[in-house]
């Protein structure tokens, strides 16, 4: 069998390829229900009441704009002349590339910054973690969170609070700062806004996410929970099971086929 005849045998019995099996019509295929053990390794969002989260968006909403107040930007500035103006807003050009956003102290703004600091362990400085769950598209951009608060919560005694912010936060924030986007704000213990926001919660338990499994002092049995698993199979098993067949059997003459022409090549 020479090459063009070989690539002609391969791509006549290739039809029934995984590849191609995936863009079979849905009316082959049936849908079905598949049990499985489900992880134990799971922690959900702790969820505030709405008038809870409404509140702490407040909060710190309003705090951005008490600090956003003391710094004015160069619109507002006053009694100052064309030229200086122009050397401020070059000053700012020069400044800007080269240093962050000026942000409130005590806090931490963005998913790599309160990420960074988390994961420092016993020298983080959060306190208070608020994340835009809702408004982050992928959400799994922050799907880390929960785990890795609960994992400092379990090794180290200082512990950190995670709240979901409402829908539309991150917008508000990121216009209060001027920013293109704020999806997770930490706040440490000495804000000023940790102690009220702490205040708001109805209960602090359920916000410090925790690990037992990484707990050996305090072993703690989880119930085995099966969950079912959404797939689909056959309509005709027997006539699958034919096909299934027939593309091994094709799979392996195309293996032969292709040991025979490289062995010709060899020899000749």
């Amino acid at each position: 069998m020479n090459v063009h005849e070989n690539n002609l045998a391969r791509n006549a019995n290739t039809k029934n390829s995984v590849r191609n099996k995936s863009k079979a019509s849905a009316s082959e295929r049936k849908p079905a229900f598949k049990a499985v053990l489900e992880t134990p390794y799971q922690l959900n969002w702790p969820c505030p009441p709405t008038s809870i989260s409404n509140g702490v968006l407040k909060d710190i909403t309003g705090s951005f704009t008490d600090f956003k107040a003391k710094f004015p930007s160069e619109s507002t500035a006053k009694g100052i002349s064309p030229e200086e103006r122009r050397k401020l807003r070059s000053d700012k050009k020069v400044e800007n590339k080269s240093t962050p956003p000026l942000t409130p102290p005590s806090t931490l703004i963005g998913i790599n910054s309160v990420t960074r600091d988390i994961e420092a362990g016993s020298a983080s400085t959060s306190r208070v973690v608020l994340a835009c769950k809702s408004d982050v598209n992928p959400s799994r951009l922050l799907a880390h969170l929960p785990i890795q608060i609960a994992v400092n919560n379990s090794k180290n005694s200082h512990s950190i609070v995670l709240i979901e912010l409402p829908k539309g936060s991150e917008e508000a924030m990121a216009i209060t700062l001027k920013l293109k986007r704020v999806a997770v704000v930490s706040l440490t213990e000495q804000h000023p806004l940790t102690a009220t926001i702490l205040r708001r919660l109805d209960d602090i338990q359920k916000y410090t996410l925790t690990a037992p499994w990484l707990n050996g002092d305090q072993l703690v049995y989880i119930p085995t929970k099966i969950s079912q698993l959404e797939t689909s199979i056959p309509r005709d098993m027997r006539k699958a099971k034919e096909e299934r067949k027939k593309v091994q059997a094709a799979k392996k003459e195309r293996i032969n086929a292709y040991k025979h022409h490289q062995s010709l090549k060899l020899k000749s």
